[in-house]
């Protein structure tokens, strides 16, 4: 692991060893049972009866912190004087042996059983794509193929192409041997022809034709489906590990800024340490540049078990101040590695509006609202540096597909086939489907530059003529796979399934009850958003009064929206489509994805046997 260190944080001090510990609440539940006492329960445990108000203390220990500074702010919160604070402090030994409270060097620990055998190189990279974008592939393909020369690499790329029309895939096949010639590579390519006759031997091997058809196609008409690209890499590379990265990022490399922290654990949260800017000049400059190995970056991570990344590490090291429940849950059932690790990203932000901005947090918040002036062109310019402060291990909070690798030596679920952001939802689908996996992030960023003409929705720009309530489907249908009551010992295959078939049955309703469970789910989405907005509001007194006048308007522009008959309709839906045209298409994606992920598992084991005899990725 010492490659993290280096390359990472190269000037970095290490920090001393920690005299007092971190603590927090552990992962359990708890059910009044009278005499104001309390059952409390760990996974596979028997319960213990406790004080109430001990109880209520170990659950108001929500961070990691000194145990000292969370009875002093549970005496302050609760008015208490010295005979209950001791009185408390009396049960803290039973509370610690118990593992009600959990310390960052149990935490630790606890990584440290998580090992795994040290995985293979990264030799393959692919860019999704499709239509008029030859000079975007072409400009990516050649900036990774330079890092891969520069540091000794041999790497083979692999082109997935959703065009519809026959001259672009016509012109990127010949592209396509004109890259392989200037940079002494082998460049494959998958167009329609390659990945239908991939598709002819799936549905030759018994798999149902619409299933592979919505796996690698756009049989709907979306006209976005990217997702259907990612998901002929994961066919072609089925038994190794491999980069996806997107057709207009390039490997221009920036590093976070040093950091006393070595690694980061995380859940529930957004992990990313985030600097936003007027223009993509000043984003570059505040950057800067490393000379890097980018597939390095990605194998420091991927594959790997926590073990490695906690080996030798103090609790002083450690952040764990973003770990929730859980997190805890899956370090301390299972032996994991991570199956997905990610790039952090400088320049375009990827995002469909900067409705987002008003959710950043913290030092994130503080730096975005440092000036009204600096602020309001933020809004608009998409331009921004967005990464791990350092090596970061946590679940599907954020998974940006910009840059991205993925171990599929064993089953790894299938992409969400159409729409934008199906990399959000395929975090969430990894992190329901395999029990042992966990999602890690580099604190190193590419270049994400493209076309210019972009635009950014704002927050003022949303009224009467522009209602949003859930701005992107993926958001939506990632709710829904969250909260999804997974069996936590059942096989990566058999939770796929049971995932698939719970999707299926929601889209496979009546039209009315679909519509009412859709509605359900945004409002409870919309609900939990507000309040933690409203939160913000009244706890975050030291924020400028035109941030709060900004996060009000758009509270009370969400309020009115939800009371309008297109409140269920995801944003990125509405152009085109009539409402109920827009629900029926909801119900078909619920359906289709549905039975995609039951089959999944069959078709993964049936393209082993393909790729062993035809080589359809030309």
């Amino acid at each position: 692991m010492a490659l993290l260190s280096s390359i990472f944080s190269p000037s970095a001090a290490r920090p001393q060893r920690a005299a007092v510990q971190a603590w927090r609440k552990n992962d359990f539940t708890a059910y009044a049972v009278g005499h104001d006492e309390q059952a409390v329960m760990l996974r596979g445990e028997p319960p213990r009866v406790l004080p109430g108000f001990v109880v209520d203390f170990i659950n108001s220990c929500d961070d990691f912190a000194p145990m000292e500074a969370h009875v002093a702010h549970y005496a302050d919160r609760h008015a208490w004087g010295s005979l209950e604070a001791n009185a408390l402090r009396s049960w803290l030994a039973r509370a610690t042996e118990a593992r009600l409270l959990v310390s960052t060097g149990d935490v630790l620990d606890a990584c440290a059983r998580h090992t795994a055998p040290p995985p293979p190189p990264i030799e393959t990279i692919g860019f999704p794509t499709g239509g008029d974008r030859i000079d975007l592939v072409g400009r990516a393909l050649g900036s990774f193929a330079r890092n891969a020369r520069q540091h000794a690499r041999r790497v083979d790329f692999l082109i997935s192409d959703g065009s519809t029309a026959p001259a672009h895939r016509a012109a990127f096949r010949e592209a396509s041997r004109a890259w392989a010639k200037e940079h002494d590579v082998r460049v494959r390519y998958a167009g329609e022809e390659e990945k239908r006759r991939l598709a002819s031997e799936l549905t030759r091997r018994g798999i149902a034709p619409d299933v592979v058809e919505f796996a690698l196609f756009d049989p709907l008409g979306i006209g976005f489906a990217c997702g259907a690209n990612r998901n002929a890499f994961l066919l072609h590379e089925a038994g190794r590990m491999f980069c996806s990265i997107d057709d207009d990022v390039t490997c221009a490399l920036a590093a976070a800024p040093p950091t006393d922290a070595r690694l980061k654990l995380f859940s529930s949260c957004d992990p990313f340490t985030r600097w936003l800017f007027a223009d993509r000049a000043a984003a570059l400059e505040h950057a800067g540049g490393i000379e890097a190995d980018f597939l390095a970056s990605h194998e420091a991570l991927l594959g790997r078990g926590l073990a490695e990344f906690a080996a030798g590490l103090e609790p002083a090291q450690l952040d764990a101040s973003q770990v929730a429940d859980d997190f805890l849950r899956r370090v301390w059932s299972v032996q994991g590695r991570v199956r997905a690790s990610f790039s952090g990203h400088v320049g375009d932000p990827g995002i469909p509006t900067s409705v987002y901005y008003l959710f950043y947090k913290g030092e994130n918040r503080r730096r975005l609202t440092e000036s009204e002036q600096a602020y309001r062109a933020a809004l608009a310019a998409r331009s921004v540096f967005a990464l791990a402060p350092c090596p970061a291990v946590g679940d599907a909070s954020t998974s940006p597909g910009m840059a991205m690798g993925l171990d599929h030596r064993e089953l790894l679920p299938p992409f969400f086939p159409v729409l934008h952001a199906e990399d959000f939802t395929y975090g969430a689908t990894l992190w329901q489907t395999i029990a042992d996996a966990f999602l890690a992030h580099a604190p190193l960023a590419v270049r994400h530059e493209p076309r210019p003409g972009k635009t950014m929705l704002q927050p003022a720009d949303l009224g009467p003529g522009q209602r949003a309530v859930v701005f992107e489907f993926s958001h939506l249908i990632r709710r829904i796979i969250l909260r999804f009551q997974r069996h936590e010992t059942a096989e990566p295959a058999e939770r796929m399934r049971q995932l698939g078939r719970h999707l299926s049955g929601l889209g496979e309703q009546s039209l009315p009850d679909f519509t009412d469970h859709i509605g359900g789910q945004v409002l409870e989405l919309e609900s939990s958003k507000i309040d933690q907005l409203e939160e913000e509001l009244r706890e975050d007194t030291d924020t400028p009064d035109w941030w709060r006048q900004d996060l009000e308007a758009y509270l009370a522009h969400v309020r009115d929206a939800l009371t309008h008959e297109d409140f269920d309709i995801p944003f990125d839906m509405k152009p085109d489509r009539s409402d109920a045209a827009n629900r029926a298409l909801m119900r078909e994606l619920f359906t289709r994805y549905g039975r995609l992920l039951e089959a999944w598992p069959d078709i993964v084991g049936a393209v082993r046997e393909i790729n062993a005899t035809v080589e359809w990725m030309k």
